[in-house]
């Protein structure tokens, strides 16, 4: 598995704790997203769950034409705040907590510094937003990713509702979130988060509840056919053999059906 069980405990733990804190409009991307999406279906299927998460992605709506006050007023803001108060750590543009990885304590951000990474496991909460805003660093201390793809949430309305992990939030179309992972996971250079997201995208398309080829069909009107067949081609048979061995799915399979998705309609 690419994730420690443990790791994913930590991480359910702390996405409970955010979201009963957290106003809307807050959006849930990532590996959680992609459970709460596909977990029913795989598990009747299947007979076991399917893969938890450990990093927690947060998405949310800014309009560039905000006033400061406005952006100091917004879910981000406010969410930012929540982090802050959790002990989370700015790094970059995202926040972490470490811990210990024989005891699964908690370790303080000075005792990090004097640890080896190989003693501990990270657990990082990635915000991102469908627009940037000239004043964000202001707001929230780092330089905010953006992902256009969350106007398809915030804008034009295509999410579901839930209210899993104690808290009310946005939860993307299947469509938009492995069009998130197709985007993403050319430029990932740990080979937990690519065969992470190859196994996404295969339980996204099969998984979903949704016929295939209407989900084809739906992907393909989300982003380029170009970004499709370079994020499918740059997938090996080692990764394939890989993400199999995590989900329980013959590698063969889960070609078959990522390959399919590059064909044209």
């Amino acid at each position: 598995m690419p994730y420690q069980e443990y790791e994913t405990e930590i991480s359910r733990e702390h996405l409970n704790a955010i979201f009963s804190q957290m106003q809307e409009p807050v959006c849930l991307l990532g590996g959680w997203a992609v459970y709460i999406t596909v977990n029913t279906e795989f598990s009747n299927r299947n007979g076991r769950n399917y893969l938890g998460s450990k990093d927690i992605d947060l998405g949310f709506h800014i309009d560039p034409k905000w006033s400061l006050e406005e952006l100091k007023n917004s879910a981000l803001a406010q969410s930012v705040k929540i982090l802050d108060d959790r002990k989370f750590i700015g790094i970059g543009s995202r926040f972490v907590k470490n811990y210990d990885i024989v005891t699964r304590e908690e370790i303080t951000e000075e005792e990090s510094k004097k640890r080896n990474m190989y003693d501990m496991f990270q657990l990082f909460v990635d915000p991102m937003a469908d627009n940037q805003h000239a004043e964000t660093q202001k707001i929230v201390g780092f330089a905010l990713l953006d992902e256009p793809l969350l106007s398809r949430v915030f804008v034009d309305g295509n999410y579901t509702i839930l209210t899993e992990f104690g808290g009310k939030f946005k939860l993307p179309m299947p469509e938009t979130l492995i069009s998130t992972k197709l985007k993403s996971v050319p430029i990932r250079t740990q080979d937990d988060k690519r065969i992470k997201d190859i196994s996404d995208i295969y339980a996204l398309l099969w998984y979903s509840g949704v016929d295939f080829h209407e989900m084809k069909q739906r992907v393909r009107q989300t982003i380029k056919s170009q970004t499709i067949t370079k994020a499918a081609s740059g997938f090996t048979k080692e990764e394939y053999d890989k993400v199999s061995n995590a989900i329980g799915i013959p590698p063969e399979e889960i070609s078959r059906v990522i390959n399919e998705l590059t064909k044209e309609i």
